[in-house]
């Protein structure tokens, strides 16, 4: 519900000095909200993302203003949300996937999708056919995913909001090696993030309903689901006592929330 009226909109569109300032009034705990919400990641907050990324909303509200075609109320704040998310989206991609543009971070995303959430699959598939015309070449496809990962470092802070900046990579690993600090060396950190990833993956898994998780499960081969991703949809329906239509619907529904939650808990790295 917004308070703002037809006049308002169709003066601030005329760049009416009070009717603009009603708008951005009106649109503040919106832009924060969202701010926070892609700010957010593993439960921690990154105060610095949420100011940058609110100052990219405010700038998408004005730019919105000036594209919006009509004067009701209810469309136009639809229409601000829109423009507030596409534009907080592409700015905590440039933020957070350093060294790739925005076009290649998007297309790495959706092929880690399809991989399950698996970073190195996501990199053969991002480079493959199988992108269509989304396809990235072998070098952008492995600068993407070092861009996903992250340049690692046993000395880099780790969590810092729950830990501070004093507790590092290294002594997580040490600790859950049970072994001191000054024995882990780079090659923990690969293993480490191996059991981070596939922790991840079944943890997002397990918050999809039991149909999404199952055919997931079978588009990948994950255990313990037989592999099915060559195989028509027939096949798969039939042995679950679904229809192919029914299948195809959950596949859809699970990479979509899928891809959601193993966004959000990818930054407890």
């Amino acid at each position: 519900m917004t308070q703002l009226t037809h006049t308002q909109i169709a003066d601030a569109k005329r760049n009416e000095l009070d009717a603009v300032s009603s708008v951005i009034r009106e649109t503040e705990e919106l832009v924060k909200a969202r701010a926070r919400r892609f700010a957010n990641t593993a439960g921690h907050t990154d105060t610095d993302l949420v100011e940058d990324l609110a100052q990219v909303g405010r700038i998408a509200v004005w730019e919105a203003l000036g594209d919006f075609g009509g004067d009701d109320p209810a469309q136009f704040m639809v229409h601000i949300d829109r423009g507030i998310t596409r534009a907080m989206a592409d700015a905590r991609r440039e933020a957070t996937r350093p060294g790739v543009s925005v076009y290649t971070a998007k297309r790495y995303e959706s092929a880690l999708c399809q991989a399950a959430g698996d970073p190195y699959e996501a990199e053969k598939i991002a480079a493959s056919e199988e992108m269509g015309t989304d396809k990235l070449t072998p070098d952008l496809a492995r600068a993407a995913r070092l861009s996903w990962l992250g340049l690692d470092s046993l000395d880099r802070p780790f969590n810092q909001g729950r830990h501070g900046e004093s507790f590092t990579l290294g002594e997580v690993i040490a600790q859950e090696m049970g072994v001191p600090a000054d024995l882990v060396d780079s090659a923990d950190i690969a293993s480490h993030r191996r059991r981070v990833v596939r922790e991840q993956v079944h943890r997002a898994l397990g918050l999809l309903s039991e149909r999404q998780r199952h055919v997931l499960k079978a588009d990948h081969g994950i255990a313990p689901v037989g592999h099915y991703g060559d195989q028509p949809d027939a096949v798969l329906a039939d042995d679950m006592g679904a229809t192919p239509y029914q299948v195809k619907q959950a596949r859809v529904k699970g990479k979509a929330r899928f891809s959601e939650l193993y966004r959000a808990g990818a930054g407890a790295w």
